[in-house]
């Protein structure tokens, strides 16, 4: 089966590097300061807009859910599998080899400095599974990225992502809303991602609607929206256990709708002011710059910035991270995507000729 070729919505990339750069204004601005890991360096006058940036979480989960829907058209799982690893993998070795280097070069306070066993450990990726910390504080949301990839991929392979999606949407939502309201298992949220299988499931839903619209892909949008608002406040307590920090129930109440709703604008927008070239280029840089930020950017603030130059170090940091995602993004990755990509072409055409039996070549 083919991929079906789906045009490049450029509105998309833009929204994925502006939510990329709201994780690193949370990050810089809001939990640094708290946690101490920036050396006490800080940016509270930046506190007020910060605490809400790690919106962009739930936006990228939003975009994540609507672009894996449009690259799982005409698929195998074999294809799909292949696909997100050469997307994945080159760059996320890449960048915690960089973030393991600044981190033993420049400690961060409070943070143990990674061995060379953690290090091997990220070349799985999802290092907890081997019993390794990961070597960023970013990575986790990766690991959710990759379930819900795996999740998809199953679908795939029994043929349900195309004929049953809806189903499959609608047993995801109640999972979630019953282990979030009552059942409360650790292992299903981390199973079925159930704080924010909304955004992911909107995503999906809103790309799947766009050829298939009824009132069965309406329902499912709202319910996946209303999930997706709900979700803020069972994890609120989470949050404020971890940063001493209580958001208004106003706020909470709009963090979903806005992710959801930027990333409902930016499917449907055709055109943007910017040259389409650039705006994929932009878009490029927002994983490895994803990678990169946090552990770099403590590293960066506790070894070389003070109340007098943090604006300076800051500035001179985030130039730093998009010049090295830049490359990271134009040097390593589409290379290294061409090369697995090739050599699982050859892997399938093997396995594929071996099914093959004499009687039926000759």
């Amino acid at each position: 089966m083919q991929p079906v070729p789906q045009p490049r919505q450029t509105a998309l990339d833009l929204l994925r590097l502006v939510s990329a750069l709201m994780v690193l204004l949370f990050h810089y601005g809001f939990r640094m300061v708290i946690s101490g890991e920036g050396g006490g360096v800080g940016f509270p006058e930046l506190h007020a807009i910060a605490i809400w940036a790690d919106t962009g979480l739930l936006v990228f989960f939003g975009i994540s859910g609507y672009v894996i829907a449009m690259s799982a058209e005409g698929r195998s799982a074999f294809d799909f599998a292949v696909g997100r690893f050469a997307r994945l993998w080159p760059a996320f070795v890449v960048c915690a080899t960089i973030t393991a280097a600044v981190m033993v070069v420049w400690p961060i306070p409070g943070v143990p400095q990674p061995t060379v066993t953690q290090w091997l450990a990220q070349f799985v990726i999802i290092s907890r599974l081997v019993g390794q910390p990961f070597m960023d504080g970013a990575y986790w949301t990766i690991a959710y990225e990759i379930i819900f990839y795996a999740w998809v991929g199953i679908l795939i392979a029994v043929g349900l992502f195309d004929r049953a999606w809806r189903i499959a949407v609608l047993v995801w939502l109640a999972i979630s809303i019953a282990n979030e309201s009552m059942i409360g298992s650790g292992a299903l949220r981390k199973l079925f991602i159930t704080e924010y299988s909304g955004y992911f499931a909107f995503g999906v839903v809103l790309f799947k609607s766009r050829s298939q619209f009824d009132y069965r892909a309406g329902a499912l949008l709202a319910l996946a929206l209303l999930w997706a608002t709900l979700a803020r406040f069972v994890g609120e307590p989470g949050f404020t256990a971890m940063y001493g920090f209580t958001r208004g129930p106003l706020g909470l109440a709009f963090v979903g709708p806005v992710a959801l709703g930027l990333v409902t604008a930016a499917a449907f927008i055709r055109v943007v002011p910017i040259p389409a070239k650039i705006a994929v280029g932009l878009g490029t840089l927002t994983y490895p710059l994803y990678l990169l930020h946090q552990h770099i950017g403590y590293a960066v603030f506790a070894r070389f910035g003070n109340d007098e130059n943090r604006w300076l170090v800051g500035g001179l940091l985030v130039f730093g991270l998009l010049a090295t995602s830049w490359l990271i993004a134009t040097y390593i990755e589409p290379p290294m995507r061409r090369l697995i990509t090739k050599y699982a072409a050859r892997l399938k055409n093997i396995a594929g000729s071996r099914l093959i039996s004499p009687a039926t070549t000759s």
